[in-house]
């Protein structure tokens, strides 16, 4: 498995490969912020200053999502909260436009614990999140679309 994931690494175009080695680092940083410090703060760290001018198209979103999808098969166990805070830090600071959005899916008789999510969009592409975000209400919103 490992060996496959370095092939699969060599592999990339340079650019591909540095989007991935961020997300990595970013996506550990981000599992150990969420557990010492508040979500607040954490986002407040992780959303930062985002790059002038913005990107447009999918091919920046699409590269983001293949870098956190990436990361998080390297790093098991990463939330979507994780997930979702690399991938928005990673799409302001490439220039694209970014919005995280934490959800709570309403209760019924079977699912007595809180089933929350978080996904990020941009530009119209779902970058991270794939559970069917529709069943859930949304909590909270950060960023524009």
């Amino acid at each position: 498995m490992f060996l496959t994931r370095i092939r699969s690494y060599s592999r990339l175009p340079a650019a591909e490969k540095a989007l991935a080695v961020r997300a990595i680092f970013s996506l550990a940083f981000v599992r150990v912020a969420l557990r010492l410090l508040s979500f607040d703060r954490v986002h407040a760290l992780m959303a930062g200053q985002s790059a002038p001018g913005a990107r447009s198209g999918d091919a920046w979103p699409l590269a983001v999502r293949r870098a956190v999808l990436r990361a998080s098969r390297s790093l098991p166990g990463s939330s979507c909260l994780a997930q979702s805070l690399v991938a928005e830090r990673l799409l302001r600071r490439g220039g694209s436009q970014a919005r995280l959005t934490i959800g709570v899916a309403p209760a019924d008789a079977q699912r007595v614990t809180l089933d929350a999510h978080a996904w990020v969009e941009s530009g119209g592409v779902l970058v991270t999140g794939d559970d069917p975000h529709e069943r859930y209400r949304i909590l909270a919103t950060f960023g524009a679309e």
